[in-house]
């Protein structure tokens, strides 16, 4: 074979499809070019095809809905499921817990505002000993100790009513996981949470007895965690102040205002510290009474061995 651009022959023997002396492609090698997808097989165009109205049968189906008097008991094989319970208590626990948080934390920022406006009459009553005072200044401390101290007490009431609830719910669970039964009836547990003095041991004693029935052994003695104490001890101080408030409130002199003014500030602070404390031993007993299964890092399914 010849080769077309040096003209030299190849030698014997030689078949390869390139020239042996100057490299050139031999005659006989044809070079096709195709695009990236040439080889690709076409995909099927789909048409749609217009609306032919509704399906028709030729007999009256059989997958509608079963007639009254035919209708299979639930838990048959051919039947229904047996209905599963609205709310179980767990969730509604976790339920409760979340709802609280929120009123919780709404009470603090209103208390914490209060306690703000009190500390700012006080100054201003210190200032007023030997000065006059101007009547805006004056106004603005009126709406803001009147407005909030209107609003942290309905926020606090309307958190007391949720925690009192999620008291009731948790109750509930750390009785089933313990399988024992609470001494104190209902009534008993909401008249000693909101009549004094009872109110200053009977909630804190029902936190410590119910994280005792969830995580520890019933016949041992209970020992309350540091959440359940830090509550406690903020619940007996805020109810001490509360009562010392109202008592202090029935006297009329000069003093006597100045000091009201001083613990209604007191009261409004131990609302921001009880507040902070009631979303921290919620949480710590709800995830006690009823965890939240997180995914990790590897799961593992058991499978039935091949016969």
């Amino acid at each position: 074979m010849t080769c077309p651009r040096c003209g030299r022959e190849q030698p014997p023997g030689e078949s390869g499809r390139f020239c042996v002396h100057c490299g050139r492609v031999l005659s006989g090698v044809r070079w096709v070019a195709t695009t990236p997808d040439a080889m690709r097989p076409r995909e099927p165009v789909l048409t749609r095809l217009p609306y032919a109205g509704p399906p028709s049968y030729r007999q009256i189906p059989r997958w509608s809905l079963w007639p009254w008097a035919e209708r299979p008991e639930p838990g048959s094989p051919d039947g229904p499921l047996p209905p599963r319970a609205a709310t179980e208590p767990q969730e509604a626990l976790r339920a409760h817990a979340a709802f609280l948080r929120q009123l919780a934390i709404t009470t603090g920022v209103l208390a914490g505002v209060a306690a703000a406006g009190e500390v700012f009459r006080y100054v201003l009553l210190l200032l007023s000993r030997d000065r006059a005072l101007s009547g805006v200044v004056l106004g603005w401390s009126d709406v803001l100790v009147t407005l909030f101290g209107l609003l942290a007490p309905v926020a606090a009431l309307a958190t007391g009513v949720i925690f009192l609830r999620w008291l009731l719910a948790a109750r509930t669970v750390a009785s089933e996981i313990s399988g024992t039964r609470p001494w104190r009836s209902t009534r008993i547990l909401l008249l000693g949470c909101v009549l004094p003095p009872f109110t200053l041991t009977v909630p804190g004693a029902t936190l410590a007895e119910i994280e005792h029935a969830a995580g520890r052994d019933p016949a041992r003695r209970p020992v309350p965690s540091r959440p359940v104490l830090t509550w406690w001890a903020t619940w007996a101080v805020g109810v001490v102040l509360g009562i010392l408030t109202v008592v202090q409130g029935f006297w009329t002199s000069t003093q006597a205002l100045a000091d009201g003014v001083e613990l209604h500030a007191l009261v409004d602070v131990a609302a921001v510290v009880t507040a902070w404390a009631t979303i921290r031993v919620v949480a710590h007993l709800t995830e006690l009474l009823a965890p939240v299964l997180r995914p990790t890092g590897r799961s593992w399914v058991v499978r039935p061995a091949a016969a």
